[in-house]
């Protein structure tokens, strides 16, 4: 780790020890010589049993088991491949194409190739070939305790007395977060029955995206004198922060199109908020039927699915229920059990299964075998 991460992790258990590197500063070729010369050697001095990759890129022929997790979805979803990535410079979409393909060797090389949902597994597999049995679906968690401690009824707001609705999007900004989709949503709910505001830190006057080919656009509709004053961009803020929000908006948009996960989508199903959602294979697997869907690249029908939710508080508080509900599936214990299974296994060619059903029945895919009461296992 970062000597920084390094030193905040040393001493937190007995059984957990710490090597400080900087290698994640460094050129790719640098990187590439760290990742497959020097941590293999690493390996070998320290004795390890399994390595677990978990940021996309794998050691070729790595000399113990190889757990990989790919959680990246700008290397294989459609919709950024063909609709932000063409506005890139040449260097960026170069390095994309070699990333994909690092990631894909990563993936065939591995013993267990581990997903967030199907859904990015599904977009993967269009670039690389993996044998099923060497799959594992692994849901992340959420803070139960921080999230679902909220009130059982949401109190309105009222601005001069009449009814505002608080609309929340927790986001930070991204190219892939779709947040034109959903500012010219607000320009077309401007001017309809309904009175609200928006609230989010995905701000793209930030001068720490401005990297980004999208910004310029964004930061251009977020003036539009139609809707500016109704919105309100935040800092980031800490997990107990974003709580309060969850707990005082009305309704949480998510337009965002290309995600491998979606942790404020989960953290909103926690809060029992009534949710609008980008159409996505993401955001069906994650909310089911706790979530009202549009178009995801359709302003129109955005706006259209939001003025539904705002006008029926029937329809608000049916959301919110199943969001509770929902919200069941993803747990951070059941996700740490899935990985010690795995972590335990001596027979890394029987592992469980990619089921197909795996996103409606449970959280995650999990191993046949249990690990016996006295091993150790050394990552």
């Amino acid at each position: 780790l970062p000597d920084k991460q390094a030193s905040a992790i040393r001493g937190v258990a007995p059984h957990i020890h710490t090597i400080s590197t900087e290698a994640g500063s460094r050129s790719l070729q640098r990187r590439m010589w760290y990742d497959q010369v020097t941590v293999r050697r690493m390996l070998r001095r320290e004795r390890i049993d399994v390595l677990f990759s978990t940021a996309n890129f794998g050691m070729f022929g790595c000399p113990c088991r190889q757990l990989l997790l790919i959680r990246n979805p700008l290397y294989f979803f459609d919709d950024y491949l063909t609709r932000i990535l063409p506005r890139q410079k040449l260097r960026v979409r170069m390095e994309v194409r070699l990333r994909r393909w690092l990631n894909c060797r990563s993936m065939e090389t591995a013993d267990l190739v581990i997903s967030p949902t199907s859904a990015m597994l599904r977009e993967a597999f269009r670039f690389v070939r993996v044998p099923e049995e060497k799959v594992l679906v692994n849901h992340y968690g959420v803070d139960e305790q921080l999230f679902r401690s909220l009130p059982a009824t949401r109190a309105p707001h009222f601005e001069n007395g009449r009814r505002v609705f608080r609309l929340l999007f927790s986001s930070l900004y991204g190219e892939h977060k779709n947040i034109e989709t959903l500012l010219r949503a607000l320009t077309v709910l401007r001017d309809s029955e309904f009175d609200w505001r928006l609230i989010t830190p995905a701000d793209p006057n930030r001068e720490d995206v401005r990297w980004t080919c999208t910004w310029r656009e964004d930061a251009r509709l977020a003036a539009d004198p139609r809707i500016a004053g109704r919105i309100r961009f935040l800092a980031q803020l800490r997990s107990e922060q974003m709580a309060e929000l969850y707990q005082d908006a009305d309704v949480f948009v998510y337009p965002s199109a290309v995600e491998s996960f979606g942790h404020p989508l989960v953290e909103a199903l926690c809060s029992g908020m009534p949710i609008v959602a980008a159409d996505t294979p993401v955001n069906h697997e994650l909310a089911g039927d706790a979530a009202v869907y549009f178009s995801r690249f359709d302003a129109e029908d955005f706006a259209r699915q939001l003025a539904r939710v705002l006008g029926d508080e029937q329809l608000r508080n049916q959301l919110s229920e199943r969001a509770s509900q929902q919200s069941r599936r993803f747990s951070w214990s059941k996700h740490v059990d899935a990985l010690m299974d795995v972590f335990a296994s001596t027979t890394p060619r029987t592992m469980g299964r990619l089921e197909r059903d795996a996103p409606r029945e449970r959280g995650y895919v999990r191993h046949r075998k249990r690990r016996g009461p006295q091993e150790e296992v050394v990552l």
